[in-house]
Order: structure tokens, then sequence, then C-alpha cells
């Protein structure tokens, strides 16, 4: 008996030892290494905006209005032709009723000059046909059927590099079809931060709106992921974007021969460029309200899974020292709670326990409060620690999935 209870206090006294140990390394991570976004200021004009919000903002989450007449838009965009001209393109499988959406949304931005590339990669919905009908008064829509995908290559990257080698401007923004802006200036937002010696722009792409569990988490894992690649970014070591709101100079992605070490790898289309090629000094964030994009969420447990499990399965092409802070950031928020959890059932240093629990939260409620206003997203605090914990199980499966599966889909 004096064995096994010698042995008990061992364990716990470990256990207490690595949920402190976890603590620490989480404040460290969250306070100092992942709070620039939550405290950063801005330019002057960035620090109006989150002051006051979007104040000219002119929504479109309801969808906007049949394709028609510009006019109006036009006589706007006269007096900001010095603005430099853009190429946006979308990669689409299957996306039909997302373009019908999507494009009237691109067909309103109040920008002076850009043009739209569709890339229907072997739709079986009528995308082709349909885009092959459409006619946009005084805008530019070209459509790039792709039929076949050579061997080796990954179909959604063969299919950018498509839509990429027809753009005619250099700077190129990048959506998703089943995405839309928040405003008519998102062009105009993201392509003026590409000036000077920036080359890549990280821009940001929330989730709609929905009842239920599923939805906050996925908005919860979206600010999360937000907070730590555009604190990154703003630290001056960037290491992922995210293609449903992304943009680069056309001469930058040849120059330095684009995904071609990736091509084979299914998704990382955008987080596998940007942390190849991303420095400090060629890269920029746009915080702009006014230049975010919306996405439909998933709507099913499973192909949300299916989303994370692609998501997660190019982490292993990162550079070793993203590799490791982002490793040992996931390693101690799974073991953080796993720890608690433990200690609660096992020990009598409840207190203690409770304490720890307590001052990373308010650290992690913090940095989420004040990014999530900036992202315009806020969350209600109270679900900020039911969320994380099922976050953490959520990664802990997706990720085992991600590393250990030898196939992964785009479609």
């Amino acid at each position: 008996m004096l064995f096994l209870a010698v042995y008990r206090m061992t364990v716990v006294t470990l256990i207490f030892i690595i949920f402190l140990a976890s603590t620490l390394l989480q404040l460290i991570w969250w306070l100092g290494l992942f709070s620039r976004l939550a405290f950063y200021s801005g330019p002057r004009h960035d620090r109006n905006t989150f002051a006051m919000g979007a104040i000219d903002h002119e929504p479109l989450a309801h969808g906007p209005g049949p394709i028609g007449d510009r006019r109006s838009e036009i006589e706007n965009k006269k007096a900001r032709t010095h603005e430099e001209a853009v190429s946006v393109i979308i990669c689409a499988h299957n996306e039909l009723l997302n373009l019908k959406h999507l494009i009237p949304a691109l067909q309103a931005q109040n920008h002076p000059c850009y043009e739209i590339i569709i890339v229907d990669d072997r739709s079986e919905d009528g995308t082709k046909e349909w885009l092959q009908t459409l006619v946009i008064p005084d805008l530019t829509l070209k459509l790039i059927a792709v039929s076949n995908c050579p061997q080796g290559q990954n179909p959604k990257k063969h299919a950018l590099l498509q839509g990429i080698n027809a753009a005619a401007h250099d700077i190129l923004l990048l959506t998703d079809a089943d995405c839309y802006p928040e405003s008519n200036y998102w062009i105009s937002h993201m392509s003026e931060k590409c000036q000077g010696d920036i080359r890549i722009v990280l821009g940001y792409s929330g989730y709609e709106f929905r009842p239920g569990l599923l939805n906050k988490l996925i908005r919860y894992e979206t600010i999360i992921t937000a907070i730590q690649y555009f604190s990154r970014a703003l630290n001056k070591s960037p290491y992922m974007g995210v293609g449903r709101n992304l943009c680069y100079r056309k001469s930058f992605f040849v120059q330095v021969k684009g995904l071609k070490e990736v091509l084979h790898v299914t998704g990382g289309d955008d987080d596998l460029f940007v942390n190849k090629y991303a420095t400090g000094e060629n890269t920029a964030v746009c915080l702009d309200q006014q230049s975010f994009m919306v996405s439909k969420p998933k709507q099913t447990w499973w192909t949300y899974f299916r989303q994370k499990k692609r998501h997660l399965s190019v982490g292993k092409y990162y550079t070793m020292s993203d590799r490791l802070v982002l490793g040992i950031f996931s390693a101690t928020h799974i073991i953080f709670w796993s720890s608690l959890v433990s200690l609660l059932i096992t020990s009598t240093l409840v207190y203690w326990v409770a304490a720890g629990f307590l001052v990373r939260q308010f650290a992690l409620s913090l940095v989420v409060e004040k990014s999530s206003r900036k992202l315009r997203d806020h969350f209600n605090i109270g679900y900020v620690p039911f969320l994380d914990f099922l976050y953490s199980l959520f990664y802990l499966y997706t990720g085992i999935a991600a590393w250990t599966s030898s196939k992964v889909n785009w479609h």
C-alpha cells in the first residue's frame, strides 16, 4: 500500500510539473509570439478602421444583385486610374451555384482595371457552358477549361498554374469559388498593399455565421489560425497564408518557379508558396476590414474533418523552424488540456490547477477577443474554454490522420 501511495504521488507530481510547463509555454506563445495581431494598431488609416469599424463598408453578405449595368461604378473609378491592374483568379470544380453568387460580387468591385479568370477544373455541373454564355459589359472575364491533369501533378495546383499563365496583369489576387468579398473595395485594398518591395500580401477570410456547434468550432479555428499567421507576419516572420484571400505578383511567382517543388502535393497551393518564399521584407498583411472575404462553412463534421485533414497534411512540407514552432505550440496545447483533466480527476492540488487554468484562459481570451474584433467576427468569450478544449481534441485526431494518411484528395 505504501508503495502504491508513493507511486501515485510521484505520478501526480510529474503530471503537475508537466501541466505547469505546458501552461508556461502556452503563456509565452499567446502573450509573446501570437499577441501581435491583438495589439496591432497599424498605420493611421488602419487605426481609424479598427476604432470606428468599416464606416464606408458596402456589405455583400446577403448576396449582390444580378449582373447588369455598371455605369455608376465606372464613373467612380475614373478618378482612381492610377491604381494598378489586377488579375483575379478562381479555380473551380463543380462550383456553378457558388460562381453565380461570386461573379456578380466581383463585377461590383470598385477598382479601375481588373480581369476575372475562372479556371474550370473538369466540372460536370454545367460550369463551363454557363460561363461561355456569360457576357459582362466593361469587364474582362476569361474562362480556362482544364480537361485533364498531367500525371504527377495535383489537379488544384495544375489549374492554378493555368490561371496564372493566362493572367494579363502582374498583380494576382486569389480566392475560392465558395467565397465572396465583404465590400466593393476588396481588390483595391489588397492590391494597394502589393507595392514597392512587397511581393506577397496576406488577407483574411472568415466564415459565415450559422447556428450550431460545428459553425462555432470552424469560426474559432479560423480565428486562431489567423491570429497565428498574421502575428508571425507582423513580427517579420511570415509562414503561411490562405488561398481564399491571397495576393502576389506574377513576376515574382515566375522568378522563384512558384509551386514547382510541390506540384505533386495535395493542398498547400497557398501556404506552401508563402512558407517557402515569404520573408519579413517582401510580405505585408492587409487588415482593412473592407479587404476581408467571407467563406461558406462546411455543413457536416465529416466534410470539415476532410478539409482540415487536407490542410494539416501539408504541414510536413513546412520549413524545419516553422514545424518546430507550430509543433511545440500544438503539443503544449494538447498537453495542457490532457494534464488539466488528469489532475482534476486524481489530484488534491485543485486550487493550483485552477489558478494555472485561469491565468492561461485569461491570456487566450484576451488575445482572441481583441483579435476577433479586428477580424469582424467577435466571439462570445464564454464559449472560448469549451471551444478550445474541443479544438485540441479535434486537432489531435485530425493531425494524426493527416500525418499517417497516404492519400488526400482535393475534391
